[in-house]
């Protein structure tokens, strides 16, 4: 029977108002083969990977079955790395937001064990957390499973990769017995399966074969930036490329609207395009951006869905997508008709695990994105302004405009490049950043560096080579920058847009 939405599952009707309010509209395959089974209670192996909606898989059906009446440790989660740990944490409590009284907690190496005690006393339904700290939990007696009602191993290969696995033994072995178990991994190898053969008697397995699908034609690059720095990187994107049509993409209905008037009042011809508008509203948008009255479009990932206009030369992800089937249909809004394109893709330091997804998604590595220098950028300034006043040096107006000009000049006692340099402050008031009055400082762009340390502390092999960060932004003291749900299905940042696809 196929699932039409995420109603037909059987899901609490809490998680089914948070699943609408995240506008999620049609569950994933392995959403849609998961949620029933563990439901009904059953353990699961599932083998999936990442970017195809896992997260959310065993999230909302545990959430469903969940006692938020009691403040014990009822649902326990494994992951290989903290940032993982923080992300599936974000995506239970996006879930969970229906829920009273209701905690999660994140649990992993690299942070003092005093506010992770404060919390397990104080009391959660939820633990998401690595391998290696659990364990010390366990051993110090500040951990108790005898109240779990289900365990989820989360990228159990990673976890073997990274050499968990006998950690993650100790953990199962410290369930109850009647304790409901799943497993996600993208691969099976032979030591994963043994785990399963052990301690998930009776699994119902569901394979979701992994689709790769290359995006030809369309050159696609990646820009690391500080969260708070963005819109800096955005809006300078916009001043060097040589663009036709842009269609940026974020999140969250609310976010098309607010970026939408901070690009407009940086002197750009842009409009949102979001769930909220009507079809009137969105054929008019669509139509403008067609004929060349608007060159820019914000849009979330459902409104810009079957969007074909030709002229769009661009995507630029400002929000990281939440799966790699979004980035795909992201990025598939330029390059049409057999035309070339060009993708570019935003970074934040606790997104970086993404680029690997995206490019294996793709069949395409990801370029770094080089921004021009400060004096490559005051230069090119300069000569978009001495473009813009050639454009009226014929104009039939101009004659008139001097007479006007000379005119205010002779009463003001001022020189006409005196009321020349005044008309160009006026316009640099009007919109900012347009001329070349002020050098423009250098971005910040995170450093590159191999994915961070684990819970152990130790760096995990491989994963090099990656457009990176250093470890917690500016100022940041090693903290992440916190950004819901995150992963393979959360809620991101904000409140997202309306009906679209569950990640």
């Amino acid at each position: 029977m196929s699932i039409e939405s995420f109603a037909d599952l059987g899901l609490d009707p809490a998680v089914l108002e948070a699943v609408a309010t995240v506008g999620y509209e049609t569950p994933t395959p392995i959403q849609a083969q998961a949620i029933p089974i563990l439901l009904q209670g059953h353990n699961l192996l599932g083998t999936a990977q990442t970017g195809t909606g896992k997260t959310a898989a065993f999230a909302m059906p545990l959430l469903s079955r969940v006692d938020n009446t009691l403040n014990v440790p009822q649902i326990l989660v494994l992951t290989p790395t903290r940032e993982l740990a923080i992300q599936v944490a974000e995506a239970f409590t996006t879930y969970a937001s229906g829920f009273r009284n209701f905690h999660v907690l994140p649990i992993y190496g690299g942070q003092d064990f005093y506010p992770q005690l404060k919390a397990l006393k104080r009391g959660v339904q939820v633990i998401v957390g690595t391998p290696g700290r659990l364990l010390d939990h366990l051993r110090r007696g500040t951990l108790k499973l005898d109240t779990l009602k289900a365990l989820v191993l989360d990228e159990a290969d990673e976890m073997l990769r990274m050499g968990f696995i006998d950690d993650i033994e100790s953990i199962l072995a410290a369930t109850p017995e009647g304790c409901q178990r799943a497993l996600f991994s993208a691969t099976m190898p032979g030591p994963i399966r043994k785990v399963a053969q052990t301690y998930l008697k009776d699994a119902k397995e569901v394979k979701i074969e992994n689709q790769t699908k290359t995006v030809s034609g369309i050159s696609q690059f990646v820009l690391p930036v500080y969260a708070e720095r963005k819109l800096d990187a955005l809006t300078r994107i916009l001043e060097v490329e040589p663009f036709d049509a842009v269609i940026v993409f974020v999140r969250t209905k609310a976010e098309t609207t607010l970026l939408a008037e901070k690009l407009f009042a940086r002197g750009h011809a842009v409009a949102p395009l979001n769930g909220d508008l009507n079809q009137r509203q969105r054929e008019l948008t669509v139509e403008e951006l067609k004929n060349g009255k608007k060159d820019i479009i914000v849009a979330t990932d459902v409104a810009a869905r079957g969007l074909d206009v030709p002229r769009i030369t661009h995507v630029i992800n400002y929000d990281v997508p939440y799966d790699s089937e979004a980035y795909i249909h992201r990025v598939g809004r330029t390059g049409r008709a057999g035309r070339g394109g060009k993708a570019i893709l935003l970074v934040t330091p606790r997104e970086r695990s993404w680029l690997r997804t995206l490019e294996r998604a793709t069949n395409a590595p990801m370029e770094p994105y080089q921004l021009p220098s400060p004096i490559d950028l005051q230069k090119l300034r300069e000569d978009q302004l001495e473009s813009q006043l050639m454009t009226f040096a014929d104009d039939k107006k101009l004659s008139k405009a001097v007479e006007m000009l000379e005119g205010i000049a002779e009463r003001n006692n001022l020189e006409m490049n005196q009321l020349a340099a005044s008309l160009a402050c006026l316009l640099e008031s009007v919109q900012p950043g347009s001329l070349p009055l002020e050098e423009p400082t250098a971005l910040p762009i995170p450093s590159p560096e191999r994915r961070g340390k684990d819970s152990r502390g130790g760096k995990p092999p491989g994963r090099g080579g990656k457009p990176g960060f250093k470890k917690g932004g500016p100022g940041g003291k090693g903290k992440p920058n916190h950004r819901p749900g995150g992963r393979d299905g959360g809620k991101p940042g904000g409140k997202p847009p309306g009906k679209r696809p569950a990640s």
